[in-house]
């Protein structure tokens, strides 16, 4: 059985991203450009379309990176995927920023950090199925970077923005490193949502979809 045509997006970093899987394979474009993501977003999923030979007619689901992540870039992304999802009654797979970005490294036990602001972190640990996808362990939590205990079993890599600003405070033994420059990709997002879908999940209805915040939106927020 040949898959759906999925087209992803992510834009709860400064990364900005969209992927489909075409009959040619996987296309992606990715833009590392903050604060334009509302100006981006449009023409990257009509390139990356392009590319694949493809036409909006031709998506059959829709994947989105729901965060955590900035509340602005989560709210772009979510509201583009409901318009497009909600135009073609399409269904839409919400897929965790940080379960992507985990995904998005070959590591088989990583420690996924993103910075929040405010003195805080979006942090999770995840470790590798027997399909090579991440798995969550424990639940996802925003915290001060200090208030982050990490496991002491096994070994594990750390990926993220947090990483580069906190790692001084997460020096452990099975700690063996992090990588610096990752973000969230639409491909990880595309390859986990995909699957949810070979494994029988069959998403959700576009006006379900929601940010996933992990913490309360406060007014302040409105233009991070």
């Amino acid at each position: 059985m040949s898959h759906p045509v999925f087209l992803a997006v992510d834009t709860a970093t400064e990364a900005c991203s969209v992927a489909i899987n075409g009959p040619a394979g996987l296309v992606e474009e990715c833009q590392v450009l903050a604060n334009a993501h509302s100006q981006i977003l449009l023409p990257m999923i009509t390139r990356v379309l392009q590319r694949a030979g493809l036409q909006l007619a031709d998506v059959q689901a829709i994947a989105c990176g729901v965060g955590p992540g900035g509340f602005t870039g989560v709210r772009i992304g979510v509201s583009t995927a409901q318009a497009l999802a909600m135009a073609r009654g399409l269904p839409v797979y919400p897929v965790s920023s940080l379960q992507a970005l985990a995904a998005g490294i070959a590591q088989p036990r990583v420690l996924a950090a993103l910075d929040a602001r405010k003195g805080e972190v979006y942090a999770a640990e995840y470790v590798q199925d027997a399909d090579g996808l991440p798995v969550l362990q424990g639940a996802e939590r925003v915290c001060p970077p200090s208030a982050v205990s990490w496991p002491s079993d096994g070994f594990y890599w750390g990926v993220g923005t947090a990483w580069p600003l906190y790692h001084l405070c997460w020096q452990q033994e099975n700690i063996l490193g992090w990588t610096q420059d990752h973000f969230p990709r639409a491909a990880a997002v595309l390859r986990l949502a995909s699957a949810r879908q070979a494994r029988g999940d069959t998403g959700c209805a576009a006006v379900q979809l929601e940010p996933h915040y992990i913490r309360p939106f406060l007014p302040e927020d409105q233009q991070k």
